[in-house]
């Protein structure tokens, strides 16, 4: 299908780090936390740090007896968990380069990552920066093959310490290996404030005065439901790539608004960014704005290697598999089917496969939980694997560590259920002959009522959808049918924040023939859709 296939022309993320972004996520929603205020306002593009000096195996580290570091502040509560019941191995290896001492304190695998917990004392005043992290690192087996470390850094003001959780592909798996862990150049970050002048509108172009993003071209400007979505392009050197978060900082009436900065799919060295403020367009037009960013404050250079041995066999033996059983009444009401429990040192998995039918109508679940004991903990619906074969899949972390996995009651809870559809088969309005004013009209679906708001700009014909109805959530994509045949819009990146209003536009449309509107995908709340199930 065509919707479908468009996709292929998008730019892929980075799976890597989008699946770190995801199991910190887990965390966040399972302790119910806010970003830690010691952690950087804005993240930066941190990548771990590594180490030199020789390798010391010991018994008991006394980092895990005690609380001198909260590794469970950053979401290191796993590993903890995994090392104090003896799964992977903790170490005291201490090395100092330029003044900085740096520690690798444990390490653990589960067979997909190897997870090891790093904290630095570079004896100098932290809190004067904002982030932290190195240019390079790589990760060398045995067989001389490398692969990239991340990681990032958060200030622990208990210890007065950077500390952080750096991961890598698994390749020990049920060996024991020796690897080189090596990293150059450690940075220190720091915000930056540019103020700017006020209601830019399309086509200016704002030149900062500051090196690292000399200037900010405005692509658009939309104002729609109080809010105000502004597009921009601001110039950057090729090897940025967004690490500084340049976005815009709006001052209205003695405060301060912020909206998160979405980065899209850009040719060339220039990043294109989406922010959506929730302001009308006279406090837009009455605003100050500021850019902000992230620059290198300090840097110290150098190369530090560390080498050490780890062995899995312990984390193998401790991964617990469980084949599951789905009923047709919990795969009809979900769309799911339970596959498998996998418990690893980690995390803990429920793989699944999902109807892909949008005819019908897929459910999304925004809030899994799983009823450990009597614990309960909130995941996310995630994925793992290469793009051209997905493995879905509910992703918890473990609040503590069983010794048999196999005698702990679950239960699996599914909550904020979201239905996306798309179905051409009905659902279909005739549009008036398009013009450069604005023509409106409106279609009943699943008793969800869409406004749409059609007219051309250029050659091009524009569709703005939007809906009040409670319960519906936004159109994704509308469909055009010209003389039966079926026509989806431009690709156009948008942005992660919701406007209420999908504007599409589309190339090449006979005016003077007959066309129809779908709304194509959308998306709505389902409540009666939410389900628990025993594992």
């Amino acid at each position: 299908m065509k919707y479908i296939e468009k996709d292929k022309h998008i730019p892929q993320p980075d799976y890597n780090l989008m699946w770190t972004a995801i199991e910190k996520e887990a965390y966040k929603r399972q302790v119910h936390l806010q970003p830690s205020p010691k952690a950087p306002r804005y993240g930066i593009k941190a990548i771990p740090v590594s180490i030199v000096f020789s390798c010391l195996l010991l018994v008991a580290i006394p980092v895990f007896a005690g609380v001198t570091i909260n590794w469970d502040e950053i979401g290191g509560r796993s590993v903890t968990n995994a090392l104090n019941n003896g799964i992977g191995q903790q170490y005291d290896l201490k090395a100092s380069n330029s003044g900085v001492t740096m520690s690798l304190n444990g390490v653990v695998t589960d067979g997909e990552k190897m997870k090891m917990l790093i904290s630095l004392d570079p004896k100098t005043d932290l809190t004067q920066y904002t982030g932290f992290a190195t240019e390079k690192n790589t990760m060398t087996n045995e067989s001389g093959a490398k692969a990239k470390v991340f990681g990032n850094f958060a200030y622990d003001p208990e210890s007065q310490k950077l500390i952080g959780i750096y991961e890598t592909p698994d390749t020990l798996k049920d060996d024991k290996k020796d690897y080189k862990f090596e990293a150059q150049n450690l940075i220190f970050y720091r915000n930056r404030d540019i103020l700017l002048k006020s209601d830019y509108q399309a086509g200016d172009t704002i030149v900062t005065g500051v090196k690292q993003y000399p200037t900010i071209h405005i692509e658009s400007v939309r104002q729609a439901s109080n809010q105000t979505t502004i597009r921009y392009r601001v110039a950057a050197s090729p090897s940025d790539m967004g690490q500084g978060n340049p976005r815009l900082v709006v001052s209205t009436g003695g405060q301060e608004k912020e909206a998160i900065p979405t980065l899209m799919p850009s040719e060339g060295s220039d990043l294109f960014i989406e922010q959506v403020f929730n302001m009308t367009e006279n406090d837009w037009k009455d605003a100050n704005l500021h850019l902000s960013y992230t620059e290198e404050a300090k840097r110290i250079s150098g190369t530090w290697t560390f080498d050490f041995t780890a062995d899995g066999e312990k984390a193998s033996e401790a991964i617990y598999t469980k084949n599951l059983h789905t009923s047709p009444e919990f795969q009809e009401k979900t769309g799911v089917t339970l596959e498998q429990l996998v418990i690893t040192p980690l995390n803990i998995q429920i793989l699944i496969d999902e109807q892909d039918l949008l005819k019908q109508g897929i459910v999304h679940y925004k809030t899994p939980q799983l009823v450990i004991g009597d614990q309960t903990i909130t995941g996310v619906r995630t994925l793992k694997g290469d793009p051209e074969n997905y493995q879905h899949l509910f992703h918890f972390e473990s609040p503590e560590w069983y010794k048999n996995w196999s005698d702990v009651p679950m239960k699996l809870i599914l909550k904020d259920a979201v239905i996306e559809k798309r179905d051409t088969s009905k659902n279909w309005i005739t549009l008036n002959e398009p013009k450069k004013e604005k023509q409106f009209t409106k279609l009943n679906v699943d008793g969800f009522e869409i406004q749409f708001t059609y007219y051309t700009e250029g050659e091009n014909l524009m569709v703005e959808s939007t809906s009040n109805s409670p319960g519906f959530k936004k159109i994704s994509q509308t469909t055009l049918r010209m003389n039966g045949k079926e026509v989806v819009p431009e690709i156009t990146p948008k942005g992660m924040v919701s406007t209420g209003i999908n504007v599409d536009s589309y190339k090449d449309v006979p005016f003077d023939e007959t066309i129809e509107l779908n709304p194509g995908i959308y998306r709505y709340s389902d409540p009666s859709r939410n389900a628990e199930i025993k594992l």
